[in-house]
Order: structure tokens, then sequence, then C-alpha cells
């Protein structure tokens, strides 16, 4: 009597074990399916993300460090303004006619606390020459740096400028914006000393 009783509680179990249990839904699709929201104290994936279907959407979260603690999330269908995890922003910007290749301190408005600005690329409209004899290559300054709370931009070529027979040039600046809760900014100087072929006194990120 206790083998068969074991064996039904076997096969009970087997049975349950591999039943698809559905929450607000008639038609589980996976082991588990709950259609509307979810907490839990903890979740692990053991096995890769299936691709979505058509009709699905997804979202992810992060956890800001302390002391905020805090739950960012994103989802691809939030309204088109709503910043993404990495954004791609692209500025035009004609420069002042009396300095036609200078822009000094161009604000973009981009929250420097909440967001981190990388210039991935640039562009310029003119060509531009230096009024020496020697031969000189034109090396453009190009900076996003942080000032008064918003990201500004600085585009330059020093010492150079467009001739005065050419219209104000335009800068095409290609920024990275990443949000601050899933990107590190890490700053070092370091000190080359009497060598060219240093390296780093400890690693930055491992």
């Amino acid at each position: 009597m206790t083998k068969i009783i074991s064996t039904i509680l076997l096969m009970s179990t087997a049975v349950f074990m591999s039943a698809q249990v559905g929450i607000n839904t008639a038609k589980p699709e996976k082991e588990l399916t709950v259609n509307g929201t979810m907490k839990t104290s903890g979740m692990v994936f053991k096995k890769p993300m299936e691709k979505l279907g058509a009709s699905e959407n997804y979202t992810f979260i992060i956890k800001s460090p302390a002391p905020e603690n805090k739950i960012t999330a994103y989802n691809d269908s939030f309204v088109p303004n709503s910043p993404a995890p990495i954004n791609i922003i692209q500025f035009k910007i004609a420069c002042d006619p009396t300095d036609k290749d200078w822009v000094n301190q161009f604000d973009t408005k981009i929250n420097s606390q909440k967001f981190l600005v990388v210039i991935s690329s640039f562009g310029f409209t003119q060509p531009i020459r230096t009024n020496t004899a020697d031969w000189l290559t034109p090396v453009p300054q190009i900076f996003a740096y942080a000032s008064g709370g918003t990201w500004r931009l600085k585009a330059d070529y020093e010492g150079f400028s467009p001739t005065s027979s050419l219209p104000t040039g335009e800068w095409t600046l290609n920024l990275l914006v990443y949000d601050r809760s899933y990107a590190r900014e890490v700053n070092s100087t370091q000190d080359m000393k009497a060598i060219t072929t240093g390296a780093a006194s400890a690693p930055l990120i491992q």
C-alpha cells in the first residue's frame, strides 16, 4: 500500500510540475504566465531570453546606487521624448558671423546630474586656414562639459578660421547621452613622467 501511495504522489507531482499555470489568463503560454503586474523579492533567469512576439513589449529596470535606491525603468513604448538608457542627439549649430568657426558655450539644457554626455562625432561645413606662412594642421577643440547643472558644448579650430569670403560655418555635433543610472563616469589623471610607454597605476574598471 505504501508503494502504491508513493507512486500516485510521484505521478501527481510530475503532472503538476509539467502543468502550465496562468494568472489573469485562461491560456498560459509557459509554466507560469502572468497577465498583469507582478512583485517579487528576486528573479533569476537560467536560460537565454526568448525572442519577443510581435504583440509583446519589454521593460527593464535597474536600481540606482545609495542613497537614492530608486528604480529606473525603460520601456520601448514610452512617449517619444522619454529618455532611453542611451540616446543619440544631433545638434547643428551655426557660428557667430564675426567668428565663423567658434562655439564657445552652447547650453544643451541636458541635465548634467541625470545624464552623461559624450561627443561621438562631429563635422564642420567650411574649410579653414591660418594667416601664417608655416604649414600647420588644424586640430579642432571639441568638448562637452558640465556647467551650471547642464551640459555645454565647445567647438573651435583655435588659431584658424574660414576666409572672410565664405559664409558662416555650421558645426554638426553628434552626442551620446547616457542615463547615469546605467553608466559610470571615471576620471583619472595619469603622470607619464619621462617615458612614452607608461601604464595606468591601477585598472579603472575590471
